[in-house]
């Protein structure tokens, strides 16, 4: 795979072909994980998106924590746990804090357990 795009930052390394969308991401805490991107996979770039405004303890946002976010905004946007995750690419109502983005996983967590 040819790597036409990169974004790095303090918590992750982004690498994609732009033509396709597939690529992977390397994050960076507490050890550097990587994640493979495939193009449909919208819920990891709203998450990075979402957890580039975190300004504090930011080697906090690890692998662990943005996966179980993206998978959360996964589950809240199929399955319409999340009123506000209506299009693709909409951002999930939370504070750019990372308490505020493990509020929001237990949140979406919770109401799909009393759904089932």
């Amino acid at each position: 795979m040819e790597i036409e795009a990169r974004i790095e930052n303090d918590f992750y390394i982004k690498e994609w072909n732009r033509l396709t969308g597939e690529g992977k991401i390397i994050f960076k805490h507490p050890k550097e994980q990587e994640y493979q991107l495939h193009s449909y996979d919208w819920y990891m770039i709203v998450a990075l998106e979402k957890a580039t405004q975190v300004t504090q303890d930011r080697s906090k946002l690890t692998y662990s924590l943005l996966v179980k976010y993206r998978n959360a905004i996964r589950e809240g946007y199929n399955h319409e746990l999340d009123p506000f995750l209506k299009n693709r690419f909409d951002y999930p109502r939370n504070q750019n804090t990372i308490s505020g983005i493990e509020k929001y996983i237990e949140r979406i967590f919770k109401k799909q357990t009393s759904h089932l």
